[in-house]
């Protein structure tokens, strides 16, 4: 074999055998690969031998007992000799199924709700029993109402109270005035020498009316129409407070009128003063008005009843009203015609039965009744009624809304796919998701439920005699199966695995012999070659 031809040989062994070692390091690996294959093959086979799914009890109308598996329609749907359980999720709401959310969405009432499940006896039979009448509580809240607002309307003694001014006895003017004597008691008793006392009001001297007339008042005339007999010595105080006084205007009412005084009853009359003439000049202008009444006899003569009242209208009016007081006047005759009319109007009492007789429907089946009564309550809270229903015009106390109700707080729909999936409730349990509640019988009732010894408990579904574990025999004999056919496979590759390893060492020896043998014979020719030429 020439030189060149053993090396291209010798080259290709060389690759051959690196080419076998790789190959059969891979083979190692996945024999290493198989034994990691058989663990997890073993690993799945466990777990399903392990595995248990969760199985609800119950039991039929004649006691049979009936095993299905755990779902949440399974638990909640009614059954005769069957314990009524709920789903409740995080919130606190109860999971319901799309049916009984529809019919729960669709009924006002807890009637309507049971009406859904044919749980009520016809319209209008039943049981006859004396209930409230609606109309009652609001016939006499309007009564109340409106009494209320009578009494507001009430006529008050103290709107016919007015205040005016009356001449007043505490004028010392007038005091003085009518405490003179003399002429004045003459005048009293219906004299003429009325004359007299305004002579000396107004002193001696000439004077002048308001309306330009002029006459005089003499001291020295003996009992003439205009002598100031009594002259300063008891009138000095009363003119010249007459000269400092306004009259008031004041008006007697019907142009006379009668007034009880110290020293008897007189009647006055006679036009208004000017109020902006001195009391004085009123004075003066009277006894001009009034000369005429003397007859010239020194004793005097009997008056013009007219002068003689102008006289005392003067007297009562204009110096009395120069001091005032405040009195009060009731006006009797408007407040008694005004109370009158105020109890005319006082509202009627209702006439309206307080109870009426109504047809109460009855329960067809008081199990799945109450069945369905438990579920309204934990839907919906304490009323029969939804919310909303408080302002209805037939609310009455004795029907039961005591309160505005919830309706979208304590529920929600779970849809039928979850709600008929043991797998998903099983997961929702074991993983704390959702809990149950138990209806119980007897236990105290639970404050505002709306629920009359019953109870919605929160319960562990561990420890609920209705729900059990079972092996899931199928779900094994596939595991099983799969676990031997995995394994007879994992045994046949490692058979095949030894045999070309096997075949790889075989191919290995020889491969390394002619290698051998062919780098031997190139070595000998490289060294007989050197000695040719050394």
């Amino acid at each position: 074999m020439g030189m060149a031809a053993g090396q291209a040989r010798l080259l290709s062994i060389t690759a051959r055998i690196n080419h076998n070692e790789l190959r059969a390091q891979q083979i190692t690996n996945a024999k290493l690969r198989l034994s990691d294959s058989t663990q997890a093959a073993s690993d799945e086979y466990i777990k399903a031998l392990n595995d248990t799914q969760l199985q609800f009890i119950s039991y039929d109308a004649s006691g049979n007992k009936m095993t299905s598996a755990l779902t949440g329609n399974s638990l909640s749907y009614y059954g005769e000799l069957k314990n009524q359980y709920g789903l409740i999720n995080a919130a606190g709401q109860i999971m319901v199924s799309e049916l009984d959310g529809h019919n729960f969405e669709t009924s006002d009432t807890l009637e309507e709700f049971l009406d859904k499940y044919g749980l009520l006896s016809p319209e209008g039979q039943g049981t006859t029993v004396q209930v409230k009448n609606p109309e009652y509580d609001a016939a006499w809240d309007n009564y109340y109402k409106e009494l209320e607002e009578w009494k507001l309307d009430e006529p008050k003694r103290e709107d016919y109270i007015s205040h005016t001014e009356v001449p007043s006895e505490d004028n010392e003017l007038y005091q003085k005035f009518i405490n003179t004597g003399g002429c004045l008691s003459g005048a009293i008793g219906g004299s003429n020498c009325y004359m007299h006392v305004l002579s000396d009001a107004i002193g001696p001297g000439k004077h002048t009316t308001s309306d330009g007339n002029e006459f005089y008042v003499y001291t020295d005339i003996d009992w003439n129409w205009n002598s100031a007999k009594h002259g300063e010595e008891n009138f000095k105080e009363v003119t010249e407070g007459l000269k400092n006084a306004y009259c008031s205007g004041y008006e007697v009412p019907g142009g006379s009128e009668t007034i009880t005084t110290s020293y008897g009853e007189v009647t006055v009359g006679g036009p208004p003063s000017d109020p902006n003439m001195t009391v004085y000049q009123r004075a003066v202008d009277l006894l001009w008005e009034v000369h005429t009444d003397y007859d010239g006899s020194a004793t005097g003569g009997t008056a013009d009843p007219d002068h003689l009242a102008m006289f005392w209208y003067f007297v009562e009016h204009d110096l009395k009203q120069l001091a005032m007081e405040e009195v009060e006047v009731f006006d009797e005759e408007g407040y008694t015609t005004e109370y009158e009319e105020w109890l005319k109007k006082k509202p009627d009492t209702p006439e309206v039965d307080m109870y009426i007789d109504k047809v109460v429907r009855q329960l067809t089946d008081n199990d799945k009744g109450q069945w369905y009564i438990n579920l309204w309550h934990r839907m919906n809270g304490e009323s029969d009624y939804k919310s909303g229903y408080m302002n209805d015009e037939d609310y009455t106390e004795d029907a039961g809304w005591v309160s505005d109700s919830k309706t979208n707080e304590n529920y929600v729909i779970l849809e039928d796919g979850l709600m008929n999936s043991p797998e998903w409730l099983e997961f929702a349990l074991k993983n704390g998701v959702i809990t149950i509640e138990q209806v119980q019988y007897s236990n105290p009732t639970e404050e505002g439920s709306g629920l009359s010894d019953v109870t919605w408990t929160s319960i562990e579904y561990s420890s609920i005699t209705d729900i059990s574990e079972k092996s899931v025999e199928v779900e094994q004999t596939k595991a099983e199966v799969k676990y031997n056919k995995a394994l007879k496979e994992i045994e046949a590759k490692d058979k095949q695995y030894d045999i070309d390893l096997k075949n790889l060492d075989t191919e290995h020896s020889a491969l390394q012999t002619e290698y051998d043998s062919i780098k031997s014979t190139i070595d000998k020719n490289v060294e007989r070659s050197f000695k040719a030429f050394s």
